[in-house]
């Protein structure tokens, strides 16, 4: 009789796919695998720390609103002080100043002033990373994005050209005056980065600015909400809760109450008072006998 000897080998059951030809891939339950809780964790104390990205936007002004992811841009460059990847960069604001330029054209921006405000965002998304430390020692200027869809090398000078033909009709280009402005008060200097006082110019560059725009905007409202009133409709009003006649009626009987709870009081305090001297008058008149 033949007998095998099977102790040396283990003991493991191994599923067969449908067809037979090898291990099941797929779960064997439909349970849901089990939480990765330390990624998880990971990823909240990572989100906890990511500021949240600002969006720029005036109300009407379109042209700032397709923007504003790259007024986004030049204020997340100014304050990274870790130095990322220059290549990786450029490649990412690269694309979001064509997506600028679509949107802006889709939203019906005239082309025109769309070109001129994908310049003047060059210029300052170029600027913002090589005055970083990290940004200065790169070799950003010679893939500047300027130079990338202009090819030109330095804007700082005809920056602020623009800015002078602009405000010459500035009715017509208010939009483009309020990105120039928005993109001053986020830190661009441009010619004014290298002069002695360059500071002061440009501070009374920037405030004549937003006194061109404020003329034409108007004072912004002190409001919270634009939306604060409710509707203006007759049959809401609320009536009048107690009618005047009435208040005076009742004015007069409470005072009439209470004048007669007085007088009978006093009434009754009087009496008592005086009852003591009524019986001495009395044992003083002699009788008849």
């Amino acid at each position: 009789m033949n007998t095998q000897d099977f102790s040396g080998q283990v003991d493991t059951t191994v599923l067969l796919d449908h067809a037979g030809l090898g291990p099941e891939q797929a779960p064997v339950t439909d349970a849901r695998d089990a939480p990765r809780f330390g990624l998880l964790e990971e990823r909240m104390v990572y989100a906890a720390h990511v500021p949240a990205t600002p969006h720029f936007s005036l109300g009407l002004n379109v042209l700032v609103a397709a923007a504003s992811p790259l007024l986004s841009s030049i204020r997340q460059i100014k304050y990274h002080t870790d130095a990322p990847d220059i290549a990786r960069l450029n490649d990412q604001l690269r694309g979001q100043v064509q997506q600028f330029e679509h949107q802006a054209l889709r939203d019906g921006i005239d082309s025109d002033q769309v070109g001129i405000a994908r310049y003047l965002l060059c210029t300052v998304l170029d600027e913002a990373v090589v005055t970083t430390a990290w940004g200065g020692q790169s070799d950003w200027a010679q893939n500047s994005l300027l130079s990338r869809f202009h090819n030109e090398t330095f804007g700082g000078e005809k920056f602020f050209s623009l800015l002078e033909q602009l405000s010459r009709n500035p009715l017509r280009h208010l939009p483009l005056l309020e990105l120039m402005y928005l993109c001053l008060a986020l830190g661009f200097e441009g010619k004014y980065r290298r002069g002695n006082r360059g500071t002061v110019a440009l501070e009374e560059v920037r405030d004549a600015l937003y006194r061109q725009i404020r003329q034409l905007r108007g004072e912004a409202s002190s409001e919270l909400s634009p939306r604060w009133q409710g509707l203006d409709d007759p049959r809401c009003d609320v009536p009048g809760i107690v009618p005047w006649w009435l208040v005076v009626l009742f004015t007069a009987v409470g005072l009439a109450i209470l004048y007669s709870g007085f007088a009978w009081v006093l009434g009754e305090q009087r009496q008592t008072v005086l009852q003591p001297w009524q019986q001495l008058e009395t044992s003083l008149i002699p009788t008849r006998s």
